[in-house]
């Protein structure tokens, strides 16, 4: 999974949460939500996150726009 790339998780108590990944460490993704993910970016730091096991994380689909005619 790629950095900044959204993403659905599961927690703890079964509720699925978007969330964006930080890092990609094999077995375990590494997320932080959107707001610090942005706070991150204007400030210049590096996010604050909590690893999941890649069992929990499920990349979002895409939408793509296609031309009718």
């Amino acid at each position: 999974m790629d950095k900044g790339q959204q993403v659905e998780v599961k927690e703890y108590g079964g509720n699925m949460l978007i969330r964006r990944v930080i890092a990609d460490l094999g077995q375990t993704i590494v997320v932080c939500t959107e707001g610090e993910f942005l706070a991150a970016l204007r400030e210049k730091r590096p996010p604050d996150g909590i690893g999941f096991p890649r069992s929990s994380v499920k990349a979002l689909k895409t939408r793509t726009l296609s031309r009718q005619g």
